[in-house]
């Protein structure tokens, strides 16, 4: 990963504003060791999405150098993040504008846009690296992608140069089923047909696709970096492979008679739990033997970290020493998947925490 000639590909995975931060921590780690200039891909998914969009709105629609990002961006993300109640706010305008009530991933992304300065179209932003924002598409079931050259899902096709806010295919990847709700895009364009797709498949002729939350497809997001055929391999210009993972641990439930909202969200969980639970084997064996890449996932803390890889003991004092304890791992990787205004300590501990999975995996496995 020290290795200059390396160009990376990121799997960001969704969480909400727990997740957001996670990664915010994990590319600060990066910056500091002079890598976020190596990125060749990105591909985020929901909460992951927010932050690449922070991201970039706040340094003039382009990829900042690690000094930009350190020094500039991240200080006015994480003034931006503390100061707005994004939930709240949209409540407030749903109060007034009850019509929005059936469009509230529009109500999402206007929001973002105001409140948060997420704006400009996807099709301004710097041409490297190369950025995949993954939605689902219901009436597929495959993965949508929106990117600077190109949106669509490989069975529909594609469109080139896509003429989409950044906010709404933000919003639309962040769309999480029975909350928010889909984002709707007409099909009345030139889509392209995919050289993927088989025969049969390319005949969906619907006036609209909805698009939903990336997590439903899969909320590690890693299609874009990495191919799991014949053993896996890296996208292509992909050299090394980061995968940061702020996916909820899913818990123990007790379930209660009756039919509630609750329900269905509970067993969308347990689908994608097990969904990520797969890819997450199959990317960690990939990584084991090729070491090729690295698997950062929130939860883990120093002494988690070092125990597990082996690292001598003066490299476990010296982490366990200078990071944070388990129970505040507990704590960060418990946060709720919200977009919930996090408090100053909450969103310090939680960017703390993904600098320091990044940093206690990187000196234990490297």
């Amino acid at each position: 990963m020290n290795d200059i000639t390396k160009s990376i590909g990121i799997a960001l995975s969704g969480g909400g504003i727990r997740a957001a931060i996670f990664h915010l921590g994990v590319l600060k780690y990066m910056a500091e060791n002079k890598m976020l200039g190596r990125i060749a891909r990105i591909s985020s998914v929901s909460g992951a999405s927010l932050a690449i969009g922070l991201i970039y709105s706040h340094n003039s629609l382009r990829w900042p150098t690690d000094n930009e990002y350190t020094n500039t961006a991240l200080p006015k993300i994480r003034d931006v993040l503390v100061k707005h109640n994004i939930p709240k706010i949209a409540v407030f305008r749903l109060l007034y504008s009850p019509y929005l009530w059936n469009k509230k991933v529009n109500l999402l992304s206007k929001v973002i846009s105001d409140h948060w300065g997420i704006t400009g179209s996807i099709m301004n932003i710097g041409e490297t690296p190369k950025w995949y924002i993954n939605c689902t598409t219901y009436e597929t079931g495959k993965r949508f992608r929106f990117s600077q050259c190109d949106m669509g899902d490989y069975t529909i096709g594609y469109i080139r140069n896509p003429q989409v806010s950044l906010s709404d295919a933000i919003s639309a990847s962040a769309g999480f089923p029975i909350f928010i709700g889909p984002y709707c895009l007409k099909t009345n364009q030139n889509w392209e047909k995919s050289q993927y797709v088989n025969e049969g498949e390319h005949n969906y002729n619907g006036t609209y696709l909805h698009l939903w939350d990336g997590g439903v497809y899969d909320n590690l997001g890693i299609e874009s970096v990495f191919k799991p055929d014949n053993g896996g391999q890296l996208c292509e210009g992909v050299d090394f492979i980061v995968v940061s993972n702020a996916s909820a641990s899913i818990m123990n439930e007790n379930r209660t008679t009756g039919f509630s909202h609750k329900k269905l969200k509970r067993l969308l969980e347990i689908s994608r739990d097990q969904n990520q639970a797969l890819r997450s084997r199959m990317l960690i064996e990939y990584i084991r033997r090729t070491q090729k890449g690295v698997y950062l996932k929130i939860g883990r803390s120093a002494q988690f970290i070092t125990s597990k890889s082996g690292a001598n003991g003066e490299l476990s004092k010296y982490l366990t020493g200078k990071c944070i304890s388990d129970d505040e791992a507990e704590k960060v990787r418990d946060y709720k998947t919200t977009l919930n205004r996090p408090s100053e300590e909450d969103f310090d501990l939680i960017l703390r925490h993904g600098y320091e999975v990044a940093m206690c995996t990187y000196m234990c496995y490297q």
